[in-house]
């Protein structure tokens, strides 16, 4: 039943596609015309499931070369395909997968919140005053630096650690790992809700021991329970105090800064991106996850970030969806018939394909998802740069700039880590420098 119920929407989506399909007969007209886009979805929509980067990654290139639709075109297919296959992601995840999300409903809602804000800010006042081909730069360039730094955090940062760190690093890897091995999917999901089970355990103790003993007896122990916590307090106080130093003061200012600047700076920019291209919330929030991995000493794992990012862009693609779909004064603006053929004849492959990639998102996995997450941040540029920008030189110059710059950044972080190792080895508690702005 288990297995069945998780592809719950699938199975209600599938009688209204066959009614819309024999009712208004476009069968044969859809799926002669876009079957190209339903053999690339069946990648994408497993895609859009397991990496922050969504299944816009592939329906975006393929509307406008392939199948010669207009960049407008396409980036309704993108918002409205992906309002089917995240959504079916979304309710597997909610579902099967809901302790990836448990510890992050906050971080969500409010990145959520100003993602429509972005939405509606690109659809409206920026809609007649930015140019798409503009913003397709910006974004393609964007993700590529994104995947670069990543790439260097994950594989080359390491070897400019102290050895202390090194062997220290390897060491909670191979015991997550280890912890892991042979693990059914239900152990796995139930393992990082143990420590919140054990917690209750306690409070149940504390309740247990209180049992049986009178109301007099039981003031009296609350009595000098308080007054020994006012002792220690008055104690220890003061030594509390002194051991804040300013670099805790500096890292509780950043993560303010982190809290209440950034996460609505980078959600508005993806809701702007989304209303574009439609894309850009869900690797918005990717990249916002790592800066508060940076900044923060509760770190969110891939998996984590990934689940997450699947509902803030299906969210925002809803919303997008219907406010195209609401377009109706200026036909000139309206969603094009073509765009509604091509989403009848893949629908039914995302809402199937997107939960299939959740599936993926587990411990075991994460390696092999985070490779699959940087191929396709390269791919998306060759393709993006070889058929969209062509020969313009203004543009291969802006990117060139950009990703030579990020390049002079990572090289830089680097010999000043290194230089810093041998001073490190020395020191009896190490901290390394983060490329994304803090000490880790």
């Amino acid at each position: 039943m288990k297995e069945w119920a998780s592809f719950l929407p699938a199975c209600l989506f599938f009688p209204c596609w066959l009614l819309i399909g024999t009712r208004e007969d476009i069968f044969a007209v859809a799926i002669s015309n876009y079957y190209p886009m339903m053999v690339a979805m069946i990648i994408g929509s497993m895609i859009a499931g397991s990496t922050p980067l969504g299944g816009g990654i592939v329906a975006f290139p393929v509307s406008v070369t392939i199948l010669d639709m207009s960049s407008t075109e396409g980036r309704d297919f993108s918002l409205m395909i992906q309002s089917f296959g995240m959504t079916a992601a979304s309710y597997l995840i909610f579902y099967k997968k809901s302790h990836l999300i448990a510890a992050h409903a906050d971080l969500l809602c409010v990145f959520v919140f100003f993602s429509i804000i972005g939405l509606v800010i690109g659809m409206g006042p920026v809609s007649d005053n930015l140019s798409s081909y503009v913003v397709d730069i910006i974004y393609t360039t964007v993700v590529t630096c994104l995947v670069i730094i990543f790439i260097y955090e994950d594989f080359l940062h390491s070897k400019a650690l102290p050895k202390r760190d090194r062997e220290s690093l390897l060491h909670l890897e191979s015991n997550d790992d280890s912890n892991m091995a042979g693990m059914t999917e239900d152990q796995e999901e139930n393992a990082t809700s143990s420590k919140g089970e054990s917690s209750l355990d306690l409070a149940r103790n504390d309740d247990s021991n209180m049992a049986g003993v009178t109301e007099e007896q039981e003031g009296d122990a609350t009595s000098s329970k308080g007054e020994s916590s006012l002792d220690l307090v008055a104690r220890n106080g003061d030594s509390n105090m002194a051991g804040v130093t300013e670099e805790q003061e500096g890292s509780s200012l950043k993560e303010k800064i982190v809290h209440y600047v950034l996460q609505p700076l980078f959600a508005i920019i993806g809701g702007i991106l989304s209303s574009q291209i439609g894309s850009g919330s869900d690797i918005a929030f990717y990249f916002f996850g790592s800066v508060v991995n940076a900044t923060s000493a509760h770190k969110i794992s891939g998996n984590e970030l990934t689940a997450v990012s699947v509902i803030v862009m299906a969210t925002v693609s809803v919303f997008g969806s219907i406010l195209r779909i609401t377009t109706q004064s200026d036909q000139a603006m309206a969603v094009d018939l073509s765009v509604y053929l091509c989403l009848f004849a893949t629908s039914p492959i995302v809402t199937l394909g997107a939960p299939v990639g959740s599936l993926f998102l587990k411990p075991s996995f994460e390696r092999i998802l985070k490779l699959l997450f940087y191929t396709l941040g390269f791919l998306q540029f060759i393709i993006f740069g070889v058929l969209k920008i062509g020969d313009d030189i203004i543009a291969w110059i802006i990117i060139s700039c950009s990703i030579l710059f990020v390049l002079l950044i990572i090289v830089t972080h680097y010999l000043i880590s290194f230089r810093c190792r041998g001073e490190k080895e020395n020191v009896p508690r190490t901290r390394r420098p983060s490329l994304l702005g803090a000490t880790i």
